[in-house]
């Protein structure tokens, strides 16, 4: 079951987060494609992505089959003064204006972990992850994209390994990030876990 993101007791914190995040891109919504040669992972196919209320102003992300008014509308904001390629927020309008929501790459969970859970939390974001380097968002013709190393996506330097869809902590599919340092994805795979792309889906 799906919860619809509200505002509930917003911190004063998170009310002066408000950003200047500025739509550029048309909104899409985000849907899961199944990465090949995982015939039994059928029911990870044509998921949309929606954000599932932990907290005042947290979400963490999550998928449905069914495609509501309350599914997650994103878009790319470029990250302000940045001349790097490829910067981007990873913006979501959840129909709670003016507040904008951003998709955060989580890492605090455990630095060596083959995985790490993905959230949609208010503010506008942080050219800076946990990692201490500058990361960004785009799209490319395989879906949406995470580089932590922006304009050298793909290098040694990057963090990013694809994305993983689990039935995890919300008895249902949730969204996570691979590692790129473990090359064996085969090995750090529960049956419950499937990889695939994020393909959007234009509105």
């Amino acid at each position: 079951m799906q919860f619809p993101t509200t505002l509930l007791a917003l911190s004063a914190l998170i009310a002066t987060a408000v950003s200047q995040s500025v739509n550029t891109s048309q909104e899409y919504n985000l849907k899961t494609c199944l990465k090949p040669n995982q015939p039994d992972k059928r029911r990870f196919e044509n998921l949309y992505l929606y954000a599932y209320h932990t907290g005042a102003g947290e979400n963490d992300a999550v998928f449905d089959a069914a495609l509501t008014n309350v599914s997650a509308k994103g878009f790319l904001s470029p990250v302000t003064n940045s001349t790097v390629p490829d910067n981007n927020f990873q913006e979501f309008d959840l129909g709670t204006q003016p507040y904008p929501w951003t998709m955060i790459m989580a890492d605090s969970v455990n630095f060596y972990a083959a995985w790490q859970p993905v959230r949609i939390n208010a503010g506008g974001g942080s050219t800076s992850s946990d990692y201490g380097i500058e990361t960004g968002f785009f799209i490319n013709t395989t879906g949406l994209q995470w580089t932590s190393s922006p304009g050298n996506a793909g290098t040694a330097q990057d963090e990013f390994g694809g994305w993983l869809v689990c039935n995890w902590w919300h008895e249902g599919p949730q969204l996570f990030f691979r590692n790129i340092y473990y090359d064996t994805p085969e090995l750090f795979t529960p049956c419950s876990c499937a990889d695939v792309y994020l393909i959007p889906e234009y509105l």
